[in-house]
């Protein structure tokens, strides 16, 4: 799996909500358009840890330690719970095109130990470092809404906005259990894209293009439609294929089965990133929906040689 950087662990679109247990996280990884609202992370070493785009509203890192810690496209609603650094121990943090909500004026975090640099200050430095516009922040609370149509509504403002601080945010929607939000959170992020994303570009771009193995059809064609438009790495598809491979679940694998009958009705050129093998073998061994689904994707390909 392709990473942000070299982490020994990555956490992919995880919801966390609430869950005040001991984490495994450990120093260096990274957790990737997690919904962490609620979370406990009091007392870890997050020591070189990327939170990218996750959602930190009644987020506590009280005492954690924050040594080369970063914080890229993340986001607290002014609104909700606000995310408590409080008696944090940081130095040299990263905080990059973030939104954040502090527990209060006299919790923020000590400038002076360097939380957030040497050369940043309380005033409005403050507010421009850890503030989006004021209608693109109102549209990203938003998309935290219980409700579907709201959340769907908030996606669609946000690519009005056209604002590609808020892409690493917008990753959370694309696991989103309604199919409709996913399909026009992955349309909006096409839409953000006219060039590379300033952060985390491969790493979205993966998130993207595992939705060509999404459970709904709709969701897996607008995928389909940005591989034409996006022309991704191939390493990037190959992340999606290849969870017929490494899947641990049926799931896992019958989502990379669709991923791979998407892109072959594009493009036939696309068989020569299979494995005849593994096809075979998911069609003789695995459950009745894989076994149709490799069927259908053997009717598809045809006779020719992979």
């Amino acid at each position: 799996m392709l990473k942000l950087d070299s982490k020994r662990s990555r956490y992919l679109e995880m919801d966390w909500q609430s869950k005040q247990h001991l984490f495994a996280i450990e120093p260096n990884d990274s957790l990737i358009c997690c919904d962490l609202r609620g979370c406990i992370f009091d007392k870890l070493d997050l020591s070189g840890c990327e939170f990218f785009g996750c959602r930190l509203n009644g987020t506590s890192f009280q005492k954690a330690t924050l040594y080369e810690t970063k914080f890229i496209g993340c986001f607290s609603d002014e609104g909700d719970r606000p995310t408590d650094f409080s008696n944090a121990i940081g130095t040299n943090v990263s905080v990059e095109d973030c939104h954040i909500n502090f527990l209060s004026k006299e919790h923020q975090p000590n400038f002076h130990n360097s939380f957030w640099g040497d050369d940043l200050i309380l005033g409005d430095s403050i507010r421009n470092v850890l503030r989006w516009p004021s209608e693109v922040a109102k549209a990203a609370a938003d998309t935290l809404s219980e409700r579907n149509d709201v959340r769907y509504n908030a996606a669609v403002k946000l690519g009005e906005l056209d604002n590609p601080v808020v892409a690493p945010l917008l990753g959370c929607l694309l696991a989103d259990k309604e199919w409709d939000v996913r399909a026009i959170a992955l349309e909006v992020l096409g839409k953000l894209r006219d060039r590379e994303f300033r952060y985390g570009d491969e790493v979205l771009l993966e998130l993207m293009f595992l939705c060509l193995g999404d459970k709904h059809s709709i969701v897996r064609q607008t995928a389909a439609e940005l591989v034409e438009t996006i022309s991704p790495p191939e390493r990037v598809l190959l992340t999606s294929i290849n969870r017929m491979v490494v899947g641990t679940s049926d799931k896992e694998r019958l989502a990379g089965l669709l991923a791979v009958i998407e892109l072959c009705q594009l493009d036939d050129n696309y068989v020569d990133l299979l494995d005849r093998e593994v096809i075979d073998s998911l069609l003789l061994k695995e459950g009745l929906e894989i076994g149709s689904e490799s069927s259908r994707l053997l009717e598809i390909i045809g006779d020719r040689a992979i």
